[in-house]
């Protein structure tokens, strides 16, 4: 009997030092930016990444880091509220404030997780097309002390 007590106390003692190490494992991993495969998407503004090459012809190349909805009818700027792809979750993202710098803007948003992403988006603004308006930059996303940042390109309708 000693020796069946003693393996269930040995399987607790792991099962209560994995879920302990859970937590402090998870906090240490930097937040993932993944892409979003959607051809023929209907944005407002999609980014990709910036060594990302665009193939109209291609579905596989239709694959982007952050995309907004177009204009509705409360009027509201589309860019307030994008989606990303984090860790997996395909997230909407709240505007929490605007900062304008030379050539742009640095845009601050938070998921609507109990626990929340902190998104900060570089806006520079590049050539002006005949509908559209490129942009480039670098997206950082951070959670519980860890981040992780890209560069990407992209466009939003004018």
């Amino acid at each position: 009997m000693d020796e069946r007590a003693n393996q269930m106390k040995q399987i607790i003692f792991a099962a209560v030092s994995m879920v302990l190490a859970g937590p402090a494992v998870a906090q240490d991993s930097a937040p993932r930016i993944d892409d979003i495969v959607w051809q023929y998407i209907d944005s407002y503004c999609s980014f990709m990444r910036a060594d990302h090459e665009f193939d109209y012809d291609d579905p596989d190349s239709w694959r982007w880091v952050l995309f907004s909805n177009l204009p509705g009818e409360d009027g509201a700027d589309p860019i307030e509220s994008p989606f990303m792809r984090i860790d997996g979750q395909l997230l909407q993202l709240e505007q929490t404030g605007v900062e304008h710098i030379d050539g742009g803007a640095l845009r601050s948003y938070r998921s609507h997780n109990a626990d929340p992403y902190l998104v900060d988006v570089s806006l520079l603004e590049g050539a002006e097309g005949y509908e559209n308006l490129t942009y480039s930059g670098t997206i950082r996303v951070s959670r519980d002390g860890a981040s992780s940042e890209i560069a990407y390109k992209g466009d939003c309708g004018v």
